[in-house]
């Protein structure tokens, strides 16, 4: 089943393949004005042709030659009334557009488990799955994946720190805790870093001075948060040197490895604890995984020995610095390789250590084999700093000619900045997602009550939630993946402009026009006479709730979410100057039957919109 719009369209192509023009040579614009049409073809390629217009039919109103376009309007009446059709039939599932699927895997958020997942994971949490939601909705198979970065040397440091941690204190989030056991292991590694350096230091005594004055000041703002367990982990940590914390750094990259069980069962333990607290966040916010993948499940076995082999043998491997690589320019020149994303210049992929070991990049490489075995198509969100890395991973595909590799995708996204704040992750020094989400339900809690002084407990804790995690997720999803956020809690819940709080308060205002309708007496239409509807706001609404579904498979066709974002936007626009300017209820009864038709369609396809966002609408505002 097309979109409302999508049937106008395909009548407008039948239209111009009777007049001689196929469907391929359409080139079928949205014209700057409404005045003038709501499809235009441009003619340029068609000068030496005459047209002979036919009369217009179906959802076809008028068709016009005008300065060099041919332009079609559509039956706005018609076109609402299939758009009411379309509603009542779909409900919630009336933005999906549904084609054949394929089998795709979404790799996303793949937060380090160290620390509190904080704003910048967010944006990639949220991108991700609403990539995951847009695509299920296109009628694809989707499965979505988490990748455990359990073999780092940062978390290596960590379970250092975890051994020496005495038990998880009450009332505080697992990943919390192994956030501060990480900061506080962390500093007291780049304290023995720092000492050892100051014994010989002579020139740049200064420096490590001051650095060291920074890492004191860092410990005392980590003493304050849980002094007795700063105090027993320290105490045990300070006796480590430097070569101390390389030597038993360097043994346990190398017990998970090659897989001793002790170090493994520690570093799991570490890990497993941060990614319970992980899935409580994530789950808060309406998101989950159909899988977790753990790193160090690919450091070892006949699979990443084949796959080492296979790369030594391709004809781009090379030797880099006395170790094996891959010639990515080559490889980028030899195969006619294009960048998902700009890059100027893509240095080899060096693929072991000089002892031998693999690293993260030779292991990345055989996840990506993993995953397109499992699937058509692979998209991994990831940050756009990564952008060189996910190319030489990809490079690498080529490089063995793997018969996949142009079918794994990287989808850059930029950072999330937070005005006034500098975060660091391995001093403890961030402003976690729980707190970001938590400060916003408040701030939703406070306006709703204002609003709503009677409203019952319940309804208020569920409208708050629905409020303040949609008001997060639209700020971090309605700005373009390329574009850098500049996030502000303030503004994104705004009830006023520009906000998810917006467009949810005209799907909800919407509803209650329904409701008051209902308790009015004012009976439904089975068939709205939307003739009535001669407004201009009428006329935009039906219009844009009609492409509401090709907005959206356009977003998921391209990956570009902000455009779906951007389209309820329109809607939520549209429909509050409407319901300002133009009386409803108080109608005569057919034109009231029609603009509460309007009304029942402008809320489900602001509800069907904002569920592929992920993010809900309340009950009150």
């Amino acid at each position: 089943m097309s979109s409302p719009f999508g049937a106008f369209k395909s009548q407008v192509i039948d239209y111009l393949e009777k007049l001689g023009i196929k469907e391929h040579e359409q080139r079928l614009e949205v014209p700057p004005n409404v005045n003038l049409g709501h499809l235009a073809l441009p003619l340029f390629e068609f000068k030496e042709k005459k047209f002979e217009l036919t009369p217009p039919t179906g959802l076809i109103a008028d068709v016009a030659l005008k300065n060099g376009y041919l332009n079609f309007k559509a039956d706005i009446p018609a076109l609402g009334l299939l758009l009411n059709q379309q509603v009542n039939e779909k409900g919630e599932e009336y933005a999906s557009l549904k084609i054949t699927g394929k089998k795709i895997i979404i790799e996303h958020t793949s937060a380090n488990p160290l620390h509190p997942m904080h704003i910048g994971h967010a944006r990639n949490a949220f991108l991700g799955d609403s990539m995951a939601r847009l695509m299920k909705a296109r009628g694809h198979n989707v499965s979505t994946h988490f990748y455990v970065d359990d073999m780092g040397l940062q978390v290596m440091i960590a379970s250092i720190g975890y051994k020496a941690a005495p038990f998880m204190p009450k009332g505080i989030k697992p990943d919390h805790w192994v956030g501060f056991v990480y900061a506080v292991s962390n500093i007291m590694y780049e304290l023995a870093e720092v000492s050892a350096k100051l014994k010989e230091a002579v020139d740049d005594y200064k420096s490590l001075m001051e650095k060291q004055d920074e890492l004191a000041g860092y410990a005392e703002t980590l003493r304050e948060k849980l002094p007795s367990e700063f105090d027993e982990i320290t105490s045990k940590l300070s006796k480590l040197s430097a070569e101390d914390w390389e030597k038993e750094i360097s043994r346990m990259l190398r017990g998970m490895e090659t897989g001793d069980p002790e170090v493994k069962k520690l570093v799991r333990g570490l890990v497993e604890t941060a990614l319970s607290g992980f899935k409580e966040t994530l789950g808060d916010t309406g998101i989950g995984f159909d899988q977790w993948d753990w790193e160090s499940d690919l450091a070892n076995g006949e699979e990443i020995t084949a796959l080492i082999a296979a790369l030594r043998s391709s004809p781009f491997a090379i030797t880099h610095k006395g170790v094996l690589a891959i010639d990515c320019k080559a490889v980028m020149e030899a195969k006619s390789v294009k960048p998902d994303s700009p890059i100027r210049e893509v240095p080899p992929l060096v693929l072991l250590r000089s002892d031998g070991t693999t690293l993260y990049q030779t292991r990345d490489i055989l996840y990506s084999i993993r995953k397109l075995s499992q699937a058509d198509e692979v998209y991994n969100v990831v940050g756009a700093e990564q952008s060189t890395a996910q190319l030489q991973v990809k490079l690498a595909l080529y490089a063995i000619n793997h018969p996949k590799a142009p079918f794994i995708h990287h989808v850059p996204y930029e950072m999330v900045r937070l005005p006034g704040r500098k975060m660091a992750g391995r001093y403890g020094s961030y402003v976690t997602l729980d707190e970001v989400i938590s400060s916003a339900i408040s701030l939703a809690e406070k306006e709703v009550k204002e609003r709503n002084p009677d409203l019952d407990d319940e309804t208020l804790r569920k409208s708050s939630e629905a409020i303040g995690i949609g008001a997060v997720k639209y700020a971090l999803l309605s700005v373009s993946s390329q574009k850098v956020v500049e996030f502000q809690l303030e503004r994104a819940l705004n009830f006023e402009e520009n906000s998810a709080p917006f467009i949810q308060y005209a799907a909800v205002r919407a509803k209650s026009l329904l409701n008051m309708a209902e308790k009015r007496g004012i009976p439904e239409s089975e068939k709205p006479d939307f003739r009535k509807l001669t407004d201009v706001d009428e006329q935009r609404l039906i219009l844009l709730c009609s492409m509401l579904p090709d907005t959206a498979a356009y977003a998921a066709d391209t990956l570009h979410v902000e455009a779906l974002a951007t389209r309820l936007m329109d809607i939520a626009n549209a429909f509050n100057s409407y319901y300002a300017r133009v009386p409803i209820l108080n109608a005569e009864l057919e034109t009231a039957q029609a603009r509460l038709a309007l009304a029942r369609s402008v809320s489900m396809s602001i509800r069907s919109g904002l569920r592929l966002l992920g993010i809900d609408v309340p009950e009150k505002m």
